[in-house]
């Protein structure tokens, strides 16, 4: 029997085929190593960059518009993940300093217990524009509604390109 590891974001997936000993194996071998890895490198990031540059009031906003949507078509809320948040954040961050947008790495600084992941990064004049392109994009559309995921973190970094006053939003939603 073989275990479907999915790894996804907007547009695309990859899939890894693994038996369910193996998969056993691997996380029994590994994975309290690699859940105190992950936790030790996300305190030595907050320690060495301070907190978010996202407020929490954005933060906030950010998860809510995705929460009504989901709500809106009978889903659950998802609830906030405080190591996919600085992910998020760096992310933002870093797209920000670019002024354009692309995906990251999903996995790079995701929890070690995720089973699924997808990702949705967007730029504009507001949250609110920004959450409306998402829920009018198939892709982005699919990952704030897909039920699997029960986790996100968020983003909103602030910035000024090509002279104008720029929010770059990020999701990234996991299912464990």
């Amino acid at each position: 029997m073989l275990q479907r590891v999915v790894k996804a974001s907007a547009g695309f997936a990859e899939a890894q085929y693994m038996s369910v000993a193996q998969h056993s194996e691997l996380v029994r071998s590994g994975g309290r190593r690699r859940r105190f890895l992950a936790i030790a490198a996300f305190a030595v990031v907050v320690v060495l960059l301070g907190a978010c540059e996202s407020t929490h009031a954005e933060l906030t906003d950010v998860r809510a518009h995705v929460n009504a949507s989901r709500a809106a078509a009978g889903l659950a809320p998802v609830s906030e993940n405080l190591q996919l948040n600085l992910k998020a954040d760096l992310w933002a961050q870093n797209m920000r300093n670019n002024c354009r947008i692309w995906h990251s790495r999903l996995s790079d600084g995701a929890p070690s217990n995720w089973r699924k992941l997808g990702e949705n990064v967007g730029m504009g004049g507001s949250i609110s524009q920004i959450h409306t392109a998402y829920m009018n994009s198939p892709g982005h559309r699919a990952n704030v509604l897909d039920p699997s995921f029960s986790q996100m973190g968020t983003a909103a970094v602030w910035g000024n390109c090509n002279g104008y006053r720029t929010v770059f939003t990020v999701h990234v939603f996991m299912k464990t």
